[in-house]
């Protein structure tokens, strides 16, 4: 199989769909087909994607015209798209060349597509439009898109202790609110190890100002940009805070408690699922130090809270959503030879 994917993420609007289609790559490299991904955003593409993968810059994210165009060059045997303004006709004009898988976290668009995937905790809420042949649907965490290193650990069984020992504090690629220093004054007075992790598209102004909130409170904070032990650090977090995010599935497939916040608009249908499921301390986007403090120290005095958390985290994301995704994204393209 060849497999284009199309899809865009960077420091201004989150690294997510990047980490998500690369767990989609990774899986076609294992199983050693070829794979091209398509962007408006080459640098942070280049960053998250392996080496072996072509990437091809786009000049344009709402209009399919030069993708299309390079369909018709070279087609492949199937699509993936990733993308917020791969909207209806966007889609259209992909699948009248080639057959079409999309990844959409809502019902913003009619989808046009061969398959439809929505990994989300709340898929299953929307009534999405369909145009044309109505699509394979793949909804629920059953087809969450993990990276490989998740998925390697989630069967590993976490660390319990009574009495917490590690935190960890994490917004993502980016921190789009600025609201990790924040996060990190609220463990003021807290007897706790703290990992606060600088992701790829924090600034070196954002950086410099989670040191300084680290050097201003009692607590043993190590601020790490990017750090190659990622995983192992959110593993044997006690608990961890974080945004209404990707990262949140992530988590939640480790069996990390999570204190989660949304930050923009697409994170609150995240954050309204973690609620209602009582997955999660769920804080406001507008949360301000103390609301962050109660959150660090409900988890802090309640240990059977964190165990619950940690059961049910692993009970809704079992870490196979890939290879679901893979054999039905596989299907949709062998069908079409």
């Amino acid at each position: 199989m060849q497999l284009a994917i199309r899809a865009d993420g960077g420091p201004e609007i989150g690294y997510g769909h990047l980490v998500r289609s690369n767990a989609l790559v990774e899986e076609v490299l294992a199983r050693d087909h070829e794979v091209s991904v398509a962007t408006t955003t080459p640098q942070p593409a280049r960053s998250v994607f392996p080496n072996a993968v072509d990437i091809i810059e786009l000049p344009y994210r709402d209009d399919p015209e030069p993708f299309v165009d390079l369909l018709k060059t070279d087609p492949p045997d199937a699509v993936f798209t990733d993308s917020y303004p791969i909207d209806t006709e966007y889609q259209r004009a992909i699948r009248d060349q080639v057959p079409l898988a999309v990844l959409q976290d809502d019902d913003r668009h009619a989808v046009c597509a061969d398959l439809f995937v929505n990994g989300n905790l709340y898929a299953a809420d929307f009534e999405y439009e369909f145009v044309g042949q109505e699509p394979k649907p793949c909804l629920g965490t059953d087809y969450v898109l993990l990276r490989s290193e998740i998925r390697n650990r989630a069967t590993d069984e976490p660390p319990w202790r009574e009495q917490p020992e590690r935190a960890l504090v994490t917004m993502g690629g980016s921190d789009i609110a600025d609201l990790m220093p924040t996060v990190v004054r609220a463990f003021d007075g807290v007897d706790i190890h703290v990992d606060a992790i600088v992701g790829p598209g924090f600034s070196e102004a954002q950086e410099r100002s989670i040191y300084a909130a680290a050097e201003e409170i009692s607590a043993d904070v190590a601020v790490a940009r990017d750090p190659n032990n990622l995983v192992e650090r959110m593993l044997q977090a006690d608990f961890a805070v974080s945004t209404s995010s990707s990262t949140t599935y992530e988590l939640l497939a480790l069996g990390t408690p999570i204190v989660s916040v949304p930050v923009v608009d697409n994170q609150e249908p995240i954050a309204q699922s973690l609620r209602e499921r009582d997955v999660a301390i769920v804080l406001e986007r507008e949360a301000d130090i103390e609301a962050f403090r109660c959150a660090i120290d409900q988890y802090i005095s309640t240990p059977e809270l964190r165990q619950e958390r940690d059961i049910f985290g692993r009970q809704l994301v079992d870490g196979r959503g890939i290879e679901r995704v893979y054999a039905e994204v596989l299907s949709v393209a062998e069908n079409d030879l």
